[in-house]
Parts: structure tokens; C-alpha cells; sequence
């Protein structure tokens, strides 16, 4: 009698221990696969030699076409000052920022990272498109750069170690200024269609950017 309680004992104590252990088994295999699905960002956010960063403004901080139509409906001829004073107007009614892109601004800036803007765009009234972004974004104003002639000295200027652009000319001034270049997509309904061949300077390509 005393060995079959004895048997009954040894029994229950290896039931319960196989099932423990198939318990912290899975457990650990959730825990693997909830870091294997986290969202990928930048690659600038995990690089330690990243301190400052640089964005481009359209298609990649802004859907800003909505404020491009509205200087071509007024009929001003493009790239006059007439024109860039409706856009740069313009952005806080009808500009959307980008979501995926506030993120990652959000993230640079939490690490202490030092955050500029620099678009193409001619600073006609452009106070007012630096005082809709730092409202919105948390970035200073002297943050923010209008280079139409060329973004790629003052990338150097500034020391930029990563650059965030929707073109083909944003990777190119990244890479020539020796910064990071990291591509955004451009959303689907811009009306700015050239210019745009993403992963043709073996960029990375930050995912599910088109909004």
C-alpha cells in the first residue's frame, strides 16, 4: 500500500512539474513573438551616432497638395512670389501631417535628438508655414530652412547624420552631404508624381509612411 502512494506521489510531483514548465515555455514563446512584431520606425532611432536629423517638408512632414492646388487655382504663375505666399498660407487649414512621420519626430525628439526642416519651397510668407509647424510639432522655428536652390551644403552646415525625404532628390542631397538617407512614401493622392523612385539608392523605406 505504502509504495503505490509512494508511486501515486512521484506521479502527481512530474505531472505538475511537466506542466509548469510547458506554462513558461509559452510564455516565453509569446514574449518572442510580441518583440518580433514590434513596429519598425528608423534605423536612425537605434543608430548611437545619430544626434541630429533633418526632414524635407512635402510628402514627407506634410500631404501638403491641398495647398499646392490652392496656388495653381489662383492663377499666379508657379514659383512666383504670388504663388508661394498662397502655399505657404495655406498648410494650417489645408495640410495634413502625416502620422508615421509625426512619429518618428515624436521619438527623435524624445532621445534628445536635435530635429530641422528644410524644403524647397521660396520663403514668401513663410512665417507663417514655421509658425504651423512648430505649433504643431514641438520644433523650433530657427529649426525650420526654405533651400530652394539645393539642400545638400546646408545639410553639411548644419551636421545632419540622417535625412527624411519623399524624392529622389532628397537622397541624393542626403548622400552627398554624407547624412543617413531614409525614404518616406508619398501618398498615393499627391498631385506631385516626379521625382519618386523609392529604394533606387538603397534607402531604407520606412514602412506604411504614405500617411
Amino acid at each position: 500500500m505504502m509504495n503505490k502512494l509512494k508511486s501515486l506521489l512521484v506521479f502527481i510531483i512530474v505531472l505538475f512539474w511537466g506542466c509548469a514548465t510547458q506554462t513558461q515555455q509559452v510564455q516565453f514563446s509569446k514574449s518572442q513573438s510580441i518583440t518580433q512584431t514590434q513596429e519598425v520606425l528608423s534605423p536612425a532611432l537605434t543608430d548611437p551616432k545619430v544626434k541630429e536629423v533633418g526632414f524635407d517638408i512635402d510628402d514627407t512632414v506634410l500631404f501638403s497638395s491641398p495647398a499646392f492646388e490652392r496656388g495653381f487655382a489662383s492663377g499666379n504663375p508657379y514659383g512666383s512670389d504670388e504663388f508661394w505666399a498662397i502655399v505657404n498660407s495655406s498648410d494650417k487649414e489645408v495640410s495634413k501631417i502625416k502620422q508615421k512621420t509625426r512619429k518618428i519626430i515624436e521619438e527623435h525628439l524624445k532621445r534628445g535628438h536635435k530635429v530641422y526642416f528644410i524644403t524647397a519651397r521660396r520663403d514668401v510668407e513663410g512665417e507663417k508655414l514655421k509658425e504651423f509647424l512648430s505649433r504643431e510639432l514641438g520644433i523650433p522655428k530657427q529649426n525650420i530652412f526654405f533651400a530652394p536652390h539645393g539642400k545638400t551644403q546646408l545639410i553639411k552646415q548644419l551636421g545632419i547624420d540622417a535625412f527624411y525625404g519623399d524624392s529622389d532628390s532628397d537622397m541624393r542631397y542626403a548622400i552627398e552631404a554624407g547624412a543617413m538617407p531614409i525614404g518616406i512614401l508619398r501618398n498615393p493622392k499627391s498631385s506631385y508624381k516626379r521625382s519618386y523612385n523609392p529604394g533606387s539608392f538603397d534607402e531604407f523605406i520606412i514602412p506604411d509612411s504614405e500617411e
